[in-house]
């Protein structure tokens, strides 16, 4: 009976132990549990705090560049509506120029690369002073009007037209463009005489003839082929890159304008950078011949 009272009590007594280990091992489960609980919250917290510091650094970069805006708003007179005109230009300019013709107006914006990879035309490198499209002669700085040209049609095939934007902020752009990237003063007159297309210098079979036999002398065809459709493919222009000549017979392919007056004007101003040199100095004294050859070339495209 005495050995049973002792086996009982024993037992109890391992019962109890028993109880107390597993007892503590829950409330240390418990207090990892706490633990980890604890860290993932903390690191919640930090990943959250990181975030936060990212976006605030952002934040800071964005007002240091408005900032640096404002000071430059602040640097110029804001009674002169030039340097007003010139700063709707640049933000004209970092919204709707840059992609092509990059911030610092070299040609390499980052659709650049997109845009004539392996042939002519490329972007414009402003900083360079070579500008195909102007009324001025070769070897010239265009005038301001012919910046805006350039940007109220675009060029076929490479540069919408931005006329959406309105002669304010066309010519806003233009200022900008001359002064922040050119640096110099841009001519105010041409000294080409334009002989305007009216009179006898009207489109008419007697003059395309005339014209036909311009294009012959001149031997326009050894670029432009003697059909017009431009079949040579060994040109190069000042880059060093392949340029085709334009097709005479698809109006499409003009960069410089489809009118009578553009094709008169590229005639006589020629475009720089390209092997298509000006004619002013051949025309000297016969500028109603150059209708001719216009008229011929129009001819070209059945018009």
């Amino acid at each position: 009976m005495q050995k049973i009272k002792n086996v009982v009590g024993f037992t109890g007594l391992l019962a109890v132990v028993v109880l107390t280990v597993s007892f503590s091992n829950v409330q240390s489960q418990e207090m990892d549990h706490s633990k980890m609980d604890m860290s993932g919250s903390e690191m919640k917290k930090m990943d959250h705090s990181a975030m936060e510091m990212s976006t605030d650094k952002m934040q800071g970069m964005q007002d240091m560049k408005n900032m640096k805006d404002m000071k430059d708003m602040g640097d110029m007179d804001m009674k002169n509506p030039d340097a007003m005109a010139i700063m709707k230009g640049k933000m004209i300019f970092q919204m709707s120029c840059f992609l092509c013709h990059g911030n610092k107006g070299e040609g390499d914006g980052p659709a650049a690369r997109f845009i004539g990879p392996y042939s002519h035309p490329r972007p414009n490198n402003f900083t360079m002073g070579i500008f195909k499209f102007r009324s001025t002669e070769s070897g010239d700085l265009p005038m301001l009007k012919d910046l805006m040209r350039t940007i109220r049609e675009g060029i076929p095939g490479y540069m919408p037209s931005f006329r959406n934007m309105g002669e304010e902020g066309i010519k806003s752009v233009a200022m900008y463009i001359a002064k922040e990237f050119i640096q110099e003063e841009l001519p105010t007159e041409s000294t080409i005489k334009y002989v305007q297309h009216v009179g006898p210098y009207i489109y008419s079979p007697q003059s395309v003839e005339r014209g036909a036999r311009i294009y012959g002398s001149m031997q326009c065809g050894e670029c432009h082929g003697d059909d017009g459709k431009a079949g040579r493919m060994d040109l190069r222009d000042e880059r060093k890159i392949m340029i085709h000549p334009v097709d005479l017979t698809r109006r499409e392919t003009f960069g410089n304008g489809i009118s009578h007056e553009d094709i008169y004007r590229t005639i006589m101003t020629g475009l720089d950078g390209t092997p298509m040199p000006g004619y002013n100095d051949s025309f000297a004294g016969k500028e109603d011949s150059a209708w001719d050859l216009v008229h011929y070339i129009l001819s070209l495209q059945g018009r």
